[in-house]
Formats: structure tokens, C-alpha cells, sequence
């Protein structure tokens, strides 16, 4: 028979009154409460019974306490006394059980327990759900800002689409426990001061829960719409994290077990956590981004101080393709994502010459939802410029561009075609790359050859590359 059980944490943690009741629940159940933590409870195996919790709050009490200070320990004395045991604590909330049939109350002045509930929030939470409502904030402007300026590629990423999802839940979340514990406060004064006694209070369990559920659903989607060498990424990044939240919570309970004083426990506790979660998240940055570039599992080798691969993968459309030439060496990539907006594929080949390298590349986006397609065509056609910044933002300079028709776009097979032109800053006057740009249909491919095709290369990409009914 199992003798530990571990509950994930739902509750808010001002709620006092569920939590009193969900302990005499468990209790009921034959689970005893016997440590608490940030995101998990402990519960031991017992006879079931039935048990009377108090929840209080004691504000001098703090999760860096190595033992329970002198007021701490003289207030505990006093519950005893009284026929209670403490059965369990987390930061500034003491959990208290009595199996007295009426026991007495350990709290009796409202305004007394209201303060209280107020002091533990404001020397912890409130300071912690305002930060993460802040950085949320700051990151859903940022990812809405994305979304207007460039739609299409936002609706091609899921890594976005999961931040216009997980950022508006974060902030909703936050928001709604700051102000519900605000209003409750509001009003749990007024009824203390006015009729003296305590309001219960009510937390948010099911919106928490479907915050869990939407971020875990949207992890997993995310997992599943990219290749599989971004995907591994991921994984070892949120295992990392998932890892680095055990280490921090072992460090505390490691330092608590010291002797030292709180001050000197929160001082290197927080220095710590800085420092390892610094290297940590450095270092999985650091790997992840060198995974997915240098993609190690790969064999390579060098020619002319340029790395070429083994055994290319397979393209679509390579220079091969359109010139009729074998390469020696060659180097190719792709990548793929696809969300229920749209499907992306981008692909690049380079391929080493004795004088210098010829590059390919193109991106292949398939409409998956018709009435998107002319907000998908206005994005490409009227998004003509990149804007940099140097110097933390404080110069800034744009290179304007333009999409020009081209004359036959049937030469490409295509419904409509497009070339990339450059706006000179001098005289304004306008100067044609290699880079083209493609409908057929639901399809929209952009093309960068290395140098300008011929009719044939052009018949060539439109076989290739475009849609064919």
C-alpha cells in the first residue's frame, strides 16, 4: 500500500478557508498532511478520521528559517495548549490540526486575521504574481507588436502561436488572483471592522487548471510541429528547467539544515539561485543554439575553409536541378513548421566552387486556410523593409526594397510574380536582385538564386516548386 501520496498545488495562497477544507478532505480519506511546498504537498498514509484544520498566517515566519524563530515557537506553544499540533508549513502559512470534536478556535479577532492574510501576502506573493504579470505583459506587447508588423510569419511559427496563447493566459492568471485577492480584502475588512467576523475566502482552481492544461497543450503542439532537431532542443531545455527548479528547492531545504540565521540563508540562497540559474540557462542557450546550427549529428568536412555534408539531404529543388550540373560539394538545409494556419518549408543549398560558393534558397508557405490568403499576399507585398539598430537602439537605418511584376509571371507557371528591387539611397532609383517571389494558388514560394534565370530554369521552378491542378 502506497504511504506517501503528492498532491500538485492548485490553491491560492491566501485561500484559507479551501485549504482548510480540502485538508479535512483528505483527512477524512486516510491522508495527513506533513510538508509543503511551492508546487507540491506531501500527505502521509493514516487511519481516515476526522481532523480540524486551522490555516494561519504568521508574517515574521519566512521559508529561509532554519527553525522556528522565538515569537514563532511561543505562538506554536500556545496552539498546543490549546489542542493544537502543527502539522505542516509553508513560508509565512502554518497549517494546524486539532481531533478535538469542537476545538478552540486559534484565531478569534477578524481584523486581526484579515491583517495577517495581508502581511504574508505582501512580504511574498503580491510581489511575485506583480513582477510575472509585469514580464508578461512586456512579452504579449512584444509578440502582438510582432503579429501586426509581420502576420504571416507569426502564423508560420508555432513557437509564436504558443506565445499569443501562453502570455494572454499568464496575464489573465496574474491579474485575476492580484484582484480577486484585492476585492476580498476590500471586503473582508468591512465585515470585520462592521460585524466582526471573517470572511471566507474563494480561490481560482479551475482557472488555474485550465492555465496548466493550456500551457501543457500548447507545449506538446509545439513539440509536434516542428522537425525533429528543434524539437530535441525543446525537450532538453524544459527538462533542464524542470531540473533546475529541484536543484534551487534542494538548495533551500539544504541550507536550512545549516543552522545559519534566516538573513545569511536568504542572502546565499538568492546569490545561488542567481548564479546557477544564470549558468544554467546560459549554458542550455548556449547548446541549444549550437545544436541547431552546427547539427552535430551531421558528418561534415571541410573544403576551402567551408564545411560541406557527407551525405546532402534531400531538396525539392537544388542547382542541380536547374543548371544540369553535378556538385562535389555541397551543403544542404531544411526546415519545417506547420500550424493549423499555415504549412512552411525553407530550404537552403550551397555549393562550393574553386572562385567562390552558389547559394539556393527558398521558402515554400502553403495556405491552409483560404481566407487568410489575401491578408497572407498583403503581408509579402507590403512588409518591404528591414530595419537595424546599433548602439542599444540608438541608430537605426532601413533598407527599403520593392516588388516589381515581372512580365511573363507564365514563364514561371505561376498566377502571379514578383522581383525583389533595392531603393538606392542616392538617387532613389531602384536595382534588381535575384530574389523573386511566387503565387500559385494557396502557394507562395520566395526564391533566391545565385545569379538571374533563364526561361528554362524559370519552367524548371514552376514544375518543381508550384502547386499543379
Amino acid at each position: 500500500m502506497m504511504r506517501k501520496k503528492w498532491e500538485y498545488i492548485l490553491y491560492s495562497f491566501y485561500d484559507r478557508t479551501g485549504i482548510q477544507t480540502h485538508m479535512e478532505k483528505m483527512a477524512a480519506k486516510g491522508w495527513m498532511v506533513e510538508k509543503m511546498g511551492r508546487m507540491f504537498w506531501t500527505y502521509r498514509r493514516t487511519e481516515p478520521k476526522a481532523v480540524h484544520f486551522s490555516v494561519v498566517y504568521f508574517a515574521p515566519a519566512s521559508e529561509f528559517d532554519c527553525a522556528p524563530g522565538e515569537a514563532q515557537q511561543t505562538f506554536q506553544d500556545y496552539c498546543a495548549a490549546a489542542g493544537w499540533t502543527l502539522a505542516a508549513s509553508w513560508s509565512q502559512m502554518l497549517i494546524f490540526a486539532s481531533e478535538a470534536p469542537s476545538p478552540t478556535p486559534i484565531e478569534t479577532d477578524a481584523p486581526v486575521q484579515v491583517e495577517a492574510v495581508h502581511q504574508a501576502m505582501k512580504k511574498n506573493f503580491l510581489i511575485s504574481y506583480g513582477l510575472l504579470l509585469a514580464l508578461a505583459l512586456f512579452q504579449l506587447i512584444r509578440v502582438l507588436l510582432d503579429f501586426w508588423r509581420h502576420p504571416t510569419d507569426s502564423l508560420a511559427n508555432p513557437g509564436a502561436l504558443d506565445m499569443l496563447v501562453l502570455w494572454p493566459l499568464l496575464v489573465l492568471f496574474c491579474a485575476t488572483e492580484i484582484a480577486a485577492y484585492f476585492l476580498w480584502r476590500r471586503k473582508a475588512r468591512r465585515i470585520a471592522n462592521e460585524e466582526g467576523r471573517f470572511t471566507p475566502t474563494r480561490g481560482h482552481r479551475r482557472l488555474r487548471l485550465a492555465y496548466e492544461l493550456l500551457t501543457t497543450v500548447s507545449l506538446l503542439t509545439l513539440f509536434f510541429s516542428v522537425s525533429p532537431r528543434i524539437a530535441l532542443p525543446l525537450v532538453i531545455v524544459l527538462v533542464v528547467l524542470l531540473a533546475l527548479q529541484g536543484l534551487l528547492a534542494g538548495l533551500r531545504h539544504l541550507l536550512r539544515r545549516t543552522g545559519w540565521t534566516t538573513e545569511v540563508n536568504r542572502l546565499v540562497t538568492q546569490v545561488l539561485s542567481f548564479l546557477v540559474a544564470f549558468a544554467v540557462i546560459g549554458g542550455v542557450y548556449w547548446g541549444a543554439v549550437r545544436l541547431i546550427r552546427e547539427e552535430p549529428w551531421r558528418e561534415t568536412y571541410t573544403w576551402q575553409g567551408d564545411k560541406y555534408d557527407v551525405h546532402p539531404i534531400d531538396l525539392t529543388l537544388t542547382l542541380s536541378d536547374l543548371t544540369g550540373e553535378r556538385y562535389e560539394h555541397v551543403s544542404r538545409e531544411r526546415f519545417d513548421t506547420r500550424t493549423f494556419f499555415l504549412s512552411r518549408q525553407s530550404c537552403k543549398e550551397t555549393v562550393g566552387q574553386p572562385q567562390k560558393q552558389l547559394t539556393l534558397s527558398y521558402e515554400v508557405t502553403d495556405i491552409r486556410r483560404p481566407w487568410l490568403r489575401d491578408t497572407v499576399i498583403r503581408d509579402y507585398l507590403e512588409n518591404t523593409g528591414y530595419t537595424f539598430s546599433a548602439g542599444f537602439g540608438q541608430f537605426k537605418f532601413t533598407i527599403d526594397w520593392d516588388w516589381l511584376p515581372e512580365e511573363d509571371p507564365g514563364a514561371w507557371g505561376a498566377d502571379n510574380a514578383y522581383r525583389k528591387y533595392y531603393v538606392e539611397e542616392e538617387d532613389g532609383r531602384l536595382s534588381p536582385t535575384n530574389t523573386y517571389l511566387l503565387f500559385y494558388g494557396d502557394r507562395i514560394v520566395e526564391l533566391i538564386l545565385p545569379e538571374e534565370p533563364t526561361d528554362a530554369q524559370r519552367a524548371i521552378v514552376g514544375e518543381t516548386l508550384g502547386i499543379h491542378t
